[in-house]
């Protein structure tokens, strides 16, 4: 196994000097997919372990969005997100551990007393109160039609903020002392560009390939296809943030100086 930096190590002083280190979006891409090699290689059970709590937890939110209750269909989503994001956290900090620290985790716990546990879990929920917060917002006001224009400019400002923020995952995960938001936001300035261009090319593949395959099982109307539908991308979505979570561990690797333990 390659050996990984250890948390605390030695790191030149301002982001402006680690980012001039940084590799070009398309080499960091590559090297994204080579880490989630290794994490399907050496944390084999926990992956699939989380692939089915996440087609779970998919085929739950699938059923209840079918009761017909329009107006409880934002806060089902909310519920289905955070119950994904409780199921998969252990996956996800492991992942964040075996890629920083280099350490194997053997068992998948889901372990709400343990302290780790419970502030990864909750930094979960804020990312996704933000990433509904939108939605919620102008369904509830009486925007007309602002309401796409409103819209746009908050998902965009929920996008900036929670790239901004991407590094308070993996620093929970490896225990650091040094979570704040204010030390994440600190260590991101003017890096958000460039971690979006590399999430964006990392995912894209795998979206395309699900939506493909979405659509078409969709196309033939019946319940049991819809439902498939709802399974693959589900499935694409546990892909898409395992390559998230490698990513956001380099980027801590590389910009994390104040939330570094």
């Amino acid at each position: 196994m390659r050996q990984a930096r250890a948390v605390g190590a030695a790191e030149p002083c301002g982001g402006h000097d680690i980012m001039d280190h940084m590799p070009g979006v398309l080499d960091e891409v590559k090297r994204a997919y080579f880490d989630l090699r290794d994490v399907y290689q050496h944390l084999n059970s926990l992956v699939i372990m989380a692939f089915i709590l996440t087609l779970a937890v998919s085929a739950v939110g699938f059923f209840l969005s079918g009761l017909g209750i329009a107006s409880l269909s934002l806060i089902v989503h909310l519920l289905v997100n955070v119950a994904f994001g409780f199921v998969i956290a252990p996956y996800l900090i492991a992942v964040h551990r075996f890629i920083i620290l280099g350490e194997v985790t053997k068992r998948y716990d889901l372990t709400p007393e343990d302290p780790r546990f419970r502030r990864f879990f909750g930094w979960t929920i804020v990312f996704a109160l933000l990433s509904a917060a939108p939605a919620i917002l102008t369904s509830i006001l009486p925007l007309g039609f602002l309401r796409p224009l409103l819209t746009l400019i908050l998902a965009i400002g929920v996008l900036v903020v929670t790239l901004r923020l991407i590094l308070v995952l993996p620093a929970v995960a490896v225990d650091s002392d040094r979570v704040t938001w204010q030390n994440a936001m600190a260590d991101t300035d003017g890096y958000a560009g460039r971690i979006f261009l590399i999430g964006l090319v990392a995912a894209l593949p795998v979206a395309i390939v699900a939506g493909i395959l979405a659509g078409i099982f969709t196309s033939f109307g019946f319940i049991v296809f819809a439902l498939v539908a709802v399974l693959i991308e589900a499935a694409a979505g546990c892909i898409i943030i395992s390559l998230l979570v490698v990513i956001a561990s380099r980027v801590y690797e590389w910009l994390g100086d104040r939330v570094r333990a």
